[in-house]
């Protein structure tokens, strides 16, 4: 019998975790979009460097 309460406790954890999953997901869905910096200037020139993506020199992507 210990066994049986024991499966039902796991699936009851699982499912507690599975609608917090679902909650968190649906209240992040609902958070507004940040938005980027613009990747040229009105007048048509490069951002400062400050407002740039950061450049990791070094490393190689694959």
């Amino acid at each position: 019998m210990s066994v049986v309460s024991g499966l039902l406790w796991c699936l009851a954890i699982l499912f507690a975790q599975l609608w917090l999953l679902h909650y968190i997901d649906k209240r992040v869905a609902a958070m507004p979009r940040l938005k980027e910096p613009p990747l040229e200037t009105p007048d048509g020139s490069a951002p400062p460097p400050s407002l740039a993506a950061p450049r990791q020199e070094g490393r190689l992507d694959a």
